[in-house]
């Protein structure tokens, strides 16, 4: 054979191994990619038995730890199912500052089994807490992260856009009640005192009220809990005290949000066996930047 001709041989094959190395190499970031979809359930014996947590769908129970499948990843723009079908296990999605797009998700302890869905426009880290889960101070099951990754690259840290509007209007001077925050630009409340509307004895199984959000406080997170005595419910300031109702709201808007807090099992039976409860209503606002506020009143619900 001819110089000439090994010496192209030997190109053709060279040619020939580029070739199939840069396919390889192309063909790596598909398979990394992260899924358009995750499909989560509550999972009875999610380690050990009785230890319930979010696992994918048809992982076998007991065989999937924790560890193994959080944090959750995700491509940008994906979707995350919840479904809850364990009656043992009834447990609710609250995230924490920054909230995707959730349609039927349990943002409060359900009574019944639920399923929703979450979509993740933007990228970067989310967290959400679960409560009723399994947690024994070293191994929590109630909290979760979701990684979505950025189409083309990492993720960023999701922010939601707020609003500011300019005024030259100098802040007034309404007073404020015990452990309000003033009226503050930086405030997410909207009015110092006349924010929270909440009367002070109320009827039924439920706590009404409405609160004020400020521009501070758009796309924030709204938590109302219902606390009550463990020793006598009757009487509300007295240690320790025991959630009876929770209500979360996220991804607030600027203007007046009502809120409607029922009363959960035991706060339904401390009110029927005593024919009036008094709660601690105990309320927290957290904008996506800047500290919480928290604001706390007496109610008297009369059965």
């Amino acid at each position: 054979m001819r110089p000439r001709t090994v010496s192209r041989l030997r190109m053709l094959v060279l040619l020939a191994l580029a070739a199939l190395i840069g396919t390889a190499v192309a063909v790596l970031p598909a398979l990394a990619a992260a899924p358009s979809e995750v499909k989560l359930e509550v999972a009875q014996n999610c380690n050990q038995p009785n230890w319930p947590c979010w696992n994918p769908k048809g992982s076998p129970e007991g065989n999937v730890g924790f560890n193994e499948v959080a944090p959750f990843t995700i491509a940008q723009g994906g979707t995350i199912s919840f479904e809850d079908n364990d009656s043992k296990a009834l447990t609710d999605v609250v995230w924490k500052s920054a909230a995707p797009n959730c349609t039927g998700v349990e943002e409060a302890p359900p009574t019944k089994t639920w399923s929703g869905t979450c979509t993740f426009s933007t990228a970067g880290e989310y967290e959400f807490e679960s409560e009723g889960l399994f947690n024994d101070g070293t191994s929590n099951y109630t909290k979760y992260k979701v990684i979505v990754e950025k189409s083309g690259g990492t993720g960023t840290t999701p922010t939601t856009p707020t609003t500011t509007t300019p005024t030259t209007t100098p802040p007034t001077t309404t007073p404020r009640m015990p452990g309000e925050p003033s009226q503050g630009s930086g405030s997410p409340l909207e009015g110092g005192s006349k924010a929270l509307e909440l009367a002070a004895v109320q009827h039924g199984s439920s706590v009404r009220g409405s609160v004020e959000i400020s521009q501070a406080g758009v796309g924030g997170r709204l938590e109302v809990d219902l606390l009550a005595s463990g020793a006598s419910p009757a009487r509300a300031g007295h240690s320790p005290q025991v959630r009876v109702g929770r209500l979360v709201r996220s991804s607030l808007y600027a203007g007046t949000t009502s809120f409607t807090v029922p009363l959960n099992a035991k706060g339904k039976a401390a009110l029927r066996r005593h024919r009036r409860l008094t709660l601690t209503v105990k309320i927290t606002l957290t904008p996506v930047h800047g500290a919480a506020v928290t604001v706390t009143r007496i109610v008297v619900v009369h059965a």
